[in-house]
């Protein structure tokens, strides 16, 4: 495993965690979506332990979305990325699954999000290895 690997089986099996609380619109959740959002995001982060060369590749990867200067990423705590990073991995867990998925990700749907991916309609950062489930920050 690289860098750019990350494995989230620990932020799935936290209790408490669900995706459809981490990224979610003002349209579900009212004016104050952000701040709720941002949150549920802060609370989960303890569950996902970045190894420091997670956190450099994480850095690069929201860099290179375009929506943060190298100074903006470079001052982000570690709480801050590794919150936005279970953000992250949470949209696209709902982008590729939905809501309400069964607790093991090996239940969900993967013959439909590896058509969508091929497709190009989500992101293919999802993945199955040796029994977890991995995403992938990798340009």
């Amino acid at each position: 495993m690289n860098d750019t690997e990350i494995d989230v089986t620990p932020l799935l099996a936290s209790p408490g965690f669900d995706p459809w609380d981490c990224p979610n619109p003002c349209a579900n959740l009212g004016q104050n979506a952000g701040a709720l959002t941002w949150q549920a995001s802060r609370r989960a982060a303890s569950a996902l332990v970045l190894s420091e060369g997670q956190k450099d590749a994480f850095r690069e990867f929201v860099r290179s979305s375009g929506g943060w200067s190298d100074e903006e990423t470079a001052a982000f705590s570690d709480a801050d990325l590794t919150a936005l990073c279970v953000q992250w991995i949470a949209g696209d867990i709902r982008e590729g699954f939905g809501d309400d998925l069964p607790d093991d990700p090996a239940e969900w749907d993967w013959v439909e999000y590896l058509h969508m991916a091929d497709n190009g309609s989500v992101a293919s950062t999802l993945y199955l290895s040796d029994g977890g489930l991995f995403w992938s920050c990798a340009q």
